[in-house]
């Protein structure tokens, strides 16, 4: 569905475009001249070029090899007339669809209804806002915490399982990129709580990000292999549905690259 703002960027583009070229033509109109206007004859494989000045029905005065520039300029002097005839349209269209894509049809149709109604009603399409407000107040069961767990808290008071974690829950909020911790996901082997569920809304699926923090440990990385291998036997791969971090105590978690990542990440998952 086209959006509201991006009918207006249109507009913007093609108004700056318009006014471009205006003050192109203006100054080419200046050097030849007043209502010249071109023709071309093809004799072969060879154009041509004649100018006919105001009120001139002949076929006009032939234009020498050495001043061909002359027929350039009435070439563009053509095209940019004609484009900008074109463009005003486009605007002119733009600006009349602008007024019908104010507002996402499906919202105002719903706005209509009294609130008693509108809970009543599934609507067929949801704007990513609403999308993603109904997307994070879905409820579930998390893993819980053993009372003599270490206590870890983003900035948002999220409690999370470590300081990579809080670093990791921080910048994607920074980032403002919704996300879901340890939402349970049903793989074929067995449930699996990923660290952190992301929100692709621009295809509208969920990415899954796991962070496996202590990987000197002989068992912990045995386990986090066969974790990715459960995920790949599922058809959730890196780079598309699954994102992998890891670290070691000699090479803790790179925040400086991890804010990188995600950055360009963003524009991927569709908030710019």
């Amino acid at each position: 569905m086209i959006q509201y703002e991006d009918v207006i960027n249109q507009i913007q583009f093609f108004e700056e475009k318009r006014q471009a070229v205006l003050n192109e033509l203006e100054k080419l109109k200046e050097t030849v001249p007043e209502k010249a206007r071109l023709r071309a004859v093809k004799n072969g494989n060879i154009y041509h070029y004649f100018i006919r000045k105001d009120g001139d029905n002949s076929n006009g005065e032939y234009i020498r090899k050495k001043d061909r520039k002359i027929a350039t300029i009435l070439a563009q002097i053509e095209y940019d007339e004609k484009l900008l005839v074109i463009l005003q349209n486009t605007l002119e269209n733009l600006n009349k669809y602008k007024e019908i894509t104010n507002g996402n049809p499906f919202d105002l149709a719903l706005d209509k209804l009294s609130s008693g109604k509108r809970e009543l009603v599934r609507m067929p399409f949801l704007s990513d806002d609403k999308y993603i407000v109904e997307w994070l107040s879905q409820k579930y069961e998390g893993v819980s915490f053993k009372d003599d767990y270490p206590e870890f808290y983003t900035r948002r008071g999220l409690r999370v399982r470590s300081k990579s974690e809080v670093m990791i829950s921080d910048i994607l909020d920074e980032n403002n990129i919704p996300f879901l911790y340890e939402k349970p996901l049903k793989l074929k082997v067995e449930t699996v709580h990923p660290d952190f569920t992301l929100l692709n809304i621009k295809e509208r699926k969920e990415v899954y990000w796991e962070h496996f923090g202590m990987m000197d440990d002989m068992d912990y990385r045995n386990n986090a292999f066969f974790k990715i291998r459960n995920y790949e036997s599922n058809g959730l791969y890196q780079n598309d549905s699954v994102i992998w971090t890891f670290e070691t105590g000699k090479y803790p978690l790179n925040i400086r690259e991890i804010r990188k990542m995600v950055a360009k990440m963003k524009d991927n998952l569709g908030y710019e």
